[in-house]
């Protein structure tokens, strides 16, 4: 299991730091098709662990919508435009197409569930990961170095809370959602970040008042990490299952993978904008 997941984990550090690389100029497109698939099968793995007998959850409608969607935010993104009316008004369209195909369907039982279910999933699964395609491409500064401070600092302190909670961990964090977690683990976790980013801020360009305060960051990342992958934790105990899938070998699915990411990346852009000025 742990060769496994470390062959699987750096085989997708790979992907992902070639497309960080690539995704500006002639390549651009990479960044999309990888987008793309990780927004895809995230929203199957969201509608595998939620799932129930009887429930009508629109698959196929709601990955094209959610492929569609993302593509339209990546392009206002790469070209430096706002995405938000894009956001609301295919959120809409896509809400009023599932009550179409409920209707058509004359599917009662159940179809309030799969309508929400699959609304949810676009919103957790495409909104939030928007935030990735809107930091690698703000316009007053190189994103690539802001993902690759993002990923650095989340993925540090899943493996340090992943060490500590495994050697030194006694005291469970959350047992009803998460039995593995260990509250000395998710301090391990957090510290884990902290040292990140205050190292990663030191020797990588990032704006210069980024220094000032990158061990909150580190903290504040390390802290909203962990609530992303207990988010996720949560609904795998709620659909029963132990990964939300089982292609990525020792890993499960894509959201065990983007889990934290997930929840940090649009603390990640609120951060640059709000308290940096970055657009």
């Amino acid at each position: 299991m742990f060769l496994q997941r470390t062959l699987s984990s750096i085989f997708l550090i790979i992907i992902i730091v070639l497309t960080i690389i690539f995704s500006k100029g002639s390549l651009a497109f990479l960044a999309l098709l990888v987008s793309n698939v990780f927004v895809a099968f995230g929203l199957l793995d969201f509608m595998y662990i939620t799932n129930r007998d009887g429930s009508k959850l629109l698959r196929t409608y709601g990955v094209i919508s959610a492929v569609i969607l993302n593509t339209l935010l990546f392009f206002r993104y790469f070209f430096g435009q706002t995405g938000s009316e894009i956001i609301v008004g295919g959120t809409v369209g896509i809400l009023l197409g599932m009550f179409m195909i409920q209707i058509i369907r004359q599917e009662t039982k159940f179809s309030i569930h799969g309508i929400c279910t699959t609304m949810t999933g676009i919103i957790y699964v495409v909104w939030l990961s928007s935030y990735i395609i809107k930091i690698l491409y703000m316009t007053e500064f190189d994103g690539r170095w802001m993902i690759l401070v993002l990923v650095a600092i989340t993925k540090s302190g899943d493996i340090f809370a992943y060490l500590v909670g495994s050697n030194f961990g006694k005291h469970k964090l959350i047992p009803k959602i998460s039995p593995g977690k260990t509250i000395e683990g998710s301090i391990g976790g957090i510290f884990g970040s902290l040292i990140v980013a205050i190292i990663l801020t030191k020797i990588i360009p990032v704006p210069e008042n980024m220094n000032m305060h990158s061990w909150i960051l580190g903290i504040v990342l390390g802290f909203t990490g962990q609530l992303g992958d207990l988010a996720e934790s949560m609904l795998k105990r709620n659909g029963s299952v132990k990964d939300s899938g089982q292609y990525i070998p020792g890993m499960g699915g894509i959201l065990d993978l983007l889990d934290s990411i997930l929840f940090n990346a649009p603390i990640m852009y609120f951060y640059l904008f709000s308290v940096l000025g970055i657009s």
